[in-house]
């Protein structure tokens, strides 16, 4: 999926949306004006094998766009950088950063297309190291989109059943340092059909559900297919407290070095909403690779906001693109909760492993934003197991990242962000990185700001990588075009 497509998917978003005026009249799209642009100079020194030192200038617009109304919503936000190397700096002409997403409901209370759009830096590598723009090539990267719509169908039967159909077809794929198409996209589609409880019942709910999701890989791996088939039910107690569960049955054609892949699946699970600001969930089940579990925690208050989730489960590098490969903290929508710059609060952790094999993944991750009158901290951190189905490799990582910024007065702004990552296990060898960087910045209008930044980079590999220290020092100018 090349730029181009890059861009067809935010056109596809804007067009889908708009091209029903009739039911979305009553909703407008709206421009974010303070969308800014950053353009920066920024001198490196690397030591190492690869080491260097250039200068580099980076052109990074940030475009946010929005609509809510009618039948139709989206939000995306949008970041590419271009950036140009002086010396012997050879950084990434173009990247992209993307997150989007959209619901139109096109025939009213039937028919509603959903999309969604993302789009993000790794390392082609298992090394688990942090990748930019400038670092790109040196850093194995490769930019990784992703790209997926779901169309849904509601049709009530009568006072006692509905019929639904949510399906949807995703496409994921990566370029690395030759600007090419990777070789190991994928494409999906999930067909779903499903006889859900109706109108008749309030506090109780019931389900029968077939679903069947298949992948289809460009590279040499083996397609697979996913057949479910389940019964479901639930309960809520109130407003504070509600239980499900289900049984069923799957039926998988995966690539795997386990006997069996099929049989019964079950769980279990509880959710209490003590108030209308904080929420808790919690699932147990069981299915063929053993125990499945998962469950998190949301809270948000007038200064502080809260995330976290922990899960067993079996997945692969595709599955964590489309749904996991950027984790941001999220309000009671659903919508991204925003830095006081206006960017998503993400924490994007290491794909550790450069293949689309399914393993078993136990992670346990949380974000944290708390806001004074005058200084903010955003703490996210992952701890997380891969337990490989076919290589049989253990892989595990732990990354944390604390920022803090700081009203200093005078229009001036203090940002410290220290993070840290530490990978065991990865075909690359085991690493440890530590990254530091310090910005000072001064509104010099209310539209336009200069910063001094400040960046400090320790990266140790015991495998096939190269250790290497990075010094950075650059200047900036942001300012609102709009």
């Amino acid at each position: 999926m090349t730029t181009w497509c890059l861009l067809f998917i935010g056109v596809f978003i804007a067009t889908a949306l708009q091209s029903n005026s009739a039911s979305a009249r009553a909703g407008k799209w709206v421009f974010d004006p303070s969308s800014p642009v950053t353009v920066s100079l920024n001198y490196i020194d690397k030591t190492g094998d690869d080491g260097y030192s250039g200068q580099v200038v980076d052109v990074a617009p940030t475009f946010r766009l929005s609509r809510k109304g009618g039948r139709a919503e989206a939000n995306i936000n949008y970041n590419p950088t271009i950036s140009v190397g002086i010396g012997d700096a050879d950084p990434k002409f173009l990247t992209h950063q993307l997150l989007a997403n959209g619901r139109l409901e096109a025939v009213e209370n039937h028919f509603f297309i959903g999309a969604d759009a993302r789009a993000g830096l790794n390392s082609a590598s298992s090394s688990g190291e942090f990748v930019d723009a400038i670092n790109y090539k040196s850093a194995d990267g490769q930019q990784s989109y992703s790209f997926g719509i779901t169309p849904e169908y509601r049709q009530s039967l009568n006072r006692y059943a509905d019929f639904a159909s949510n399906n949807r077809f995703d496409w994921v794929t990566y370029s690395g340092n030759d600007d090419g198409d990777g070789s190991n996209g994928s494409r999906g589609q999930t067909l779903n059909a499903s006889i859900l409880s109706s109108r008749h019942f309030s506090a109780f709910s019931w389900s029968l559900n077939a679903t069947q999701r298949k992948t289809f890989y460009d590279s040499d791996q083996e397609d697979d297919t996913r057949n479910n088939y389940s019964a479901g039910i639930g309960y809520r107690f109130g407003p504070r407290w509600a239980v499900n569960g289900s049984v069923g049955y799957e039926d998988n054609d995966i690539q795997t070095d386990r006997d069996d892949t099929n049989g019964v699946t079950w769980d279990v699970g509880a959710t209490w909403t003590p108030n209308p600001r904080t929420s808790l969930n919690a699932t147990y089940g069981d299915r063929y690779f053993g125990e499945r579990y998962s469950g998190g925690i949301s809270h948000r208050s007038r200064r502080t906001r809260l995330s976290a989730d922990f899960s067993r489960d079996v997945t692969n590098r595709r599955q964590q693109q489309l749904v996991d490969s950027f984790f941001f903290l999220a309000d009671s929508n659903g919508d991204p909760i925003l830095d006081q710059d206006g960017n998503p609060i993400i924490a994007n952790f290491p794909q550790l492993e450069d293949t689309d094999e399914d393993f078993i993944n136990t992670q346990l991750r949380g974000a944290m934003t708390i806001t004074g009158r005058r200084t903010s901290v955003t703490i996210t951190g992952e701890i997380s197991n891969r337990d490989y189905e076919v290589s049989s490799r253990d892989e595990d990582s732990y990354g944390l990242t604390v920022s803090a910024r700081r009203d200093l007065g005078s229009s001036i702004n203090a940002t410290l962000t220290g993070r840290t990552t530490h990978v065991v296990g990865a075909d690359d060898g085991d690493s440890d990185e530590y990254d530091v960087r310090f910005s000072l910045s001064k509104n010099l209008s209310s539209r336009t700001s200069t910063a001094l930044n400040l960046g400090y980079r320790d990266y140790n590999a015991d495998g096939s990588r190269e250790s290497y220290t990075e010094k950075r020092i650059g200047v900036s100018l942001t300012t609102e075009l709009f």
